[in-house]
């Protein structure tokens, strides 16, 4: 049974922490996520997922200099923000009775094949809570923020009242223009995606690369955990957000 009380004490929670969208999903099946990344593979008896946004500023991802310095630490302080906002978020829930998992905004990640995944979709997830529209770069659009913002949630045994979905895409249909963008032709007109080669594009990381050079290591320890060590937090910084820069939602 749904408890209207609960609902509140999440939104003003969320709205206490600066977090201007927010939603909830029931637990569906999505049949393009794999069983392995499901919400009950993560936490048994989970009925609803509670997803956030907070935006990215425009100042800040059309910044004349330093602009790949300024997303990165950006996104890096707004990403811990966030987290410690999912980690309280789970205590409120458990104090309520219920039992709840933090799925964080980044890390950690799993490689499948040659795609990252993160232990749950946030932008599929968001997607069903109605935080935006998935656009042909892979990014969630909201029709406020474009597709400049960064995700957070929760997944609970709480049976929350789901919030409507988007019904109208955001993201303009003829528009090619995060498609033209991409230095590595990462993005198709279909909207595919091939995160490994965006990724790996996108991001840099000296340690990571030069531990990897190292044949003990490894051995030692598989891709997995040295990504999720060596990646995490200050170690790697952003080579590339042209796919932000060139989306006309990011303009408004």
């Amino acid at each position: 049974m749904r408890n209207q009380r609960i609902e509140a004490e999440i939104e003003n929670f969320l709205t206490s922490k600066g977090i201007p969208a927010t939603g909830v999903s029931e637990i569906v099946r999505l049949s393009w996520v794999p069983e392995n990344f499901a919400p009950q593979s993560v936490l048994r008896g989970a009925k609803s997922i509670i997803c956030y946004g907070v935006p990215i500023p425009k100042g800040v991802i059309y910044a004349d200099n330093n602009g790949l310095g300024l997303y990165w630490r950006y996104c890096n302080m707004l990403y811990r923000s966030l987290d410690m906002a999912s980690n309280q978020l789970c205590l409120i829930l458990e104090e309520q009775g219920y039992w709840a998992t933090p799925v964080y905004g980044c890390y950690p990640w799993r490689l499948v094949g040659n795609e990252f995944w993160g232990l749950l979709s946030l932008v599929y997830w968001s997607e069903q809570a109605g935080l935006g529209k998935l656009t042909k770069c892979g990014l969630l659009a909201n029709p406020t923020y474009g597709t400049r913002m960064l995700l957070g949630g929760v997944v609970t045994t709480s049976d929350l009242e789901p919030t409507e979905k988007l019904h109208d895409d955001v993201c303009p249909s003829d528009c090619i223009a995060c498609v033209e963008a991409c230095p590595v032709n990462a993005i198709e007109n279909t909207g595919k995606v091939d995160h490994n080669l965006c990724l790996r594009y996108s991001s840099a990381n000296p340690l990571m690369v030069h531990l990897l050079k190292d044949q003990k290591v490894k051995e030692k320890f598989s891709f997995e955990t040295i990504l999720n060590t060596v990646a995490v937090d200050d170690h790697g910084t952003y080579s590339c957000l042209q796919c932000l820069k060139a989306c006309p939602l990011n303009k408004r």
